[in-house]
């Protein structure tokens, strides 16, 4: 059995599974996208609780998987809760699609230290910042740009080129959006 390791980042998703555990997706700088079982992390008297939220910046420690993506979360320190995020609704839904946006073109398991560098500004900008569509549309010019597909204007295209969907979410945050 390896050695634990260690990674901070970001909750960009989590699930419930079964009663009491969770899986949660992480954005890292160290390790890229990492995916977690979180045991026993809905229990009341778990070390997990309270500290799984969407968009919390923390400190994981996780036991490797011997194959697959699916780590074992041993700890977790939340670092920074983003709670400025949730004063909008508008801002937390575009935080979701930025981390769509990032889970839709990435690899999990592949150090992204320019992805993780964009989403970490605009979680900082939502959290102070009401959300504006010129925000969105350079979070995905900076995202296509990070994919290698140079300075391609429309998502629509740059994913189509990429064999991709574009994030449902999408079309319901332009609708919040003025303009």
């Amino acid at each position: 059995m390896s050695d634990p390791r260690s990674a901070r980042g970001f909750v960009i998703a989590r699930l419930p599974f079964g009663n009491t555990s969770l899986i949660v997706r992480c954005l890292t700088e160290q390790a890229g996208r990492l995916t977690f079982m979180a045991k026993g992390a809905n229990r009341p008297k778990s070390p997990l609780t309270g500290t799984l939220d969407l968009f919390y910046l923390a400190d994981f420690l996780y036991q490797p998987a011997r194959s697959g993506e699916m780590h074992t979360l041993r700890e977790a320190r939340v670092l920074e809760p983003n709670l400025g995020l949730r004063q909008s609704y508008a801002n937390l839904m575009a935080a979701q699609y930025f981390a769509e946006l990032i889970e839709t073109i990435t690899e999990p398991g592949t150090p992204l230290p320019g992805e993780y560098a964009l989403f970490a500004k605009a979680i900082i900008y939502l959290g102070a910042n009401a959300v504006a569509w010129r925000a969105v549309e350079r979070f995905e010019q900076r995202i296509v740009h990070l994919a290698g597909l140079g300075q391609a204007g429309d998502l629509p295209q740059a994913f189509h080129a990429l064999h991709h969907a574009v994030p449902k979410l999408r079309g319901e945050l332009l609708k919040l959006l003025p303009g």
